[in-house]
């Protein structure tokens, strides 16, 4: 089985190691690898080698997808020129805004924290309560705020809009969201069928972001979790994507966010080899559906 890889080669994940680790899992399944950071010149010209390759694994940031960055542009090409994609170029751009996720996972009935639109609010979606500020765009751990009314939401929003003028993240449109007091953060990877191990991750009490490389625990995923972040990622149309639910003080589980570019933890290098198992099991079994 032969991949095209797609991850950007930024001097930033570089000395992350996630790409090089992905590679050495995907050649301990037994496949044949071809990493691109970008669509290769001489596409352009005769399109890509699609014979070449049974499957596209496209690990292509938030920043590149609302960009149409390089990454962006090159699992778009292989997809439209009929090479699988782990991960639709559709499912890339529905993960990549938080509030575009939710609406997919409220029109799923999925069990999740409520959100809002900050521009379509006249009145405080939660009298007497408090509410996170986030936006739909970029890592999830950025920007977040605790803020208690409209004033206060649109005080941050500001501020935001001025750090983008001069240069910095884009956020995207601004969303209010529930606020889970002292949840359990958890991280797992998943297809439409499996589930990997739950990964807790580190939170200090009183904090809103939990520590996303830092993991109290790992252990097995209960039936009724493991169900539910199968269907976070088949409602999005995807293959294999990494995805972040919160347990309340109920031990009610909740959707918070997915990614399609399901970086992994490399200080675990089994998050590595359960991706990369996954992986060549879906290129198995597109292999068997067009063979048949």
């Amino acid at each position: 089985m032969r991949i095209a890889y797609v991850i950007t080669d930024v001097d930033f994940y570089e000395d992350t190691r996630d790409a090089a680790s992905m590679v050495a899992a995907l050649q301990e399944q037994g496949a044949e690898v071809d990493r691109f950071a970008r669509v290769p010149p001489q596409w352009y010209a005769d399109g890509p080698p699609v014979g070449r390759y049974d499957l596209a694994l496209a690990h292509v940031l938030v920043e590149e997808v609302v960009a149409f960055g390089a990454t962006m542009r090159a699992a778009t090409l292989l997809e439209a020129a009929g090479v699988p994609l782990v991960n639709p170029v559709a499912a890339m751009a529905a993960s990549s805004d938080k509030l575009l996720t939710h609406a997919v996972w409220a029109a799923a009935g999925l069990p999740q924290p409520r959100v809002w639109s900050l521009a379509d609010r006249e009145t405080w979606p939660a009298p007497g309560r408090a509410l996170v500020l986030k936006p739909a765009l970029g890592d999830g751990a950025r920007y977040i705020s605790v803020v208690r009314d409209l004033d206060e939401a649109r005080e941050v929003e500001a501020q935001w809009r001025v750090d983008e003028a001069s240069g910095g993240h884009r956020r995207g449109a601004s969303m209010l969201q529930e606020l889970v007091e002292e949840p359990t953060v958890l991280r797992l990877y998943a297809t439409p069928t499996a589930t990997s191990l739950v990964y807790e991750k580190h939170r200090e009490p009183g904090d809103i972001v939990s520590h996303g490389t830092v993991y109290a625990r790992a252990y097995e995923a209960a039936p009724d979790l493991a169900e539910l972040t199968q269907r976070m990622v088949a409602s999005l149309g995807g293959g294999l994507m990494g995805v972040d639910v919160l347990v309340d003080a109920s031990g009610r589980h909740l959707a918070l966010e997915a990614n399609a570019p399901f970086g992994f933890d490399v200080t675990d290098p089994e998050q590595a080899r359960w991706a990369a198992r996954a992986v060549v099991d879906l290129g198995r079994r597109l292999g068997r559906a067009r063979s048949a």
